[in-house]
């Protein structure tokens, strides 16, 4: 059977929500799948902008690397994201961050279009490919570089939509029977 893997993405007018404080940013980038038994929550604020009106979301919008949930999303996901990391909550809005801790070597760069750095070190991403037998059927995971991204599978689309959760969108990155990218 195919795997399917997605990004969460940002939809226009999506409200976002932000650390007040911009040093918190290299916070949520340097998330890098270990477990936080220490956690100061960061005061967080949703982006206001007098002319513009953005859409209530479940998942309001930090980056594709650090999810973000609502009360809705938590009480109808906990269970389902508990294997996968940690639900920390943050201050200032009644949001949790979803801290990724399953983390798979599961990008097969041979197939993948990346874009490096003088060193090799990743800068992008343009085209994933990955190692389907590696991923399984983890439902969640994020790669073991910085700031990559949270991929989800079709199990885990399907449970946000059954839930009805609100201005959620997910980008299709890879499908494991694509020509030229399943594992040979």
């Amino acid at each position: 059977m195919p795997i399917s893997l997605y990004e969460f993405a940002v939809l226009e007018d999506q409200e976002w929500v932000l650390p007040v404080d911009d040093n918190y940013f290299e916070v949520f980038f340097g998330l890098d799948g270990r477990v936080l038994d220490t956690w100061d929550p960061p005061v967080m604020q949703r982006i206001a902008d007098d002319d513009r009106v953005y859409l209530y979301s479940d998942f309001p919008w930090l980056g594709e690397h650090a999810p973000l949930l609502r009360k809705p999303a938590v009480d109808a996901l906990a269970a389902s994201l508990q294997p996968y990391g940690q639900l920390l909550p943050l201050r200032g809005e009644e949001v949790w961050l979803f801290n990724v801790t399953n983390v798979i070597d599961a990008l097969n760069k041979e197939r993948s279009q990346i874009v490096t750095f003088e060193d090799g070190d990743i800068l992008a991403i343009e085209r994933y490919a990955f190692h389907a037998d590696r991923i399984g059927n983890a439902e969640i995971f994020k790669l073991p570089m910085r700031a990559s991204s949270v991929f989800v599978n079709d199990v885990f689309v399907d449970r946000v939509r059954n839930a009805g959760l609100k201005t959620v969108s997910f980008k299709p990155v890879w499908t494991s029977d694509e020509a030229g990218s399943a594992d040979p």
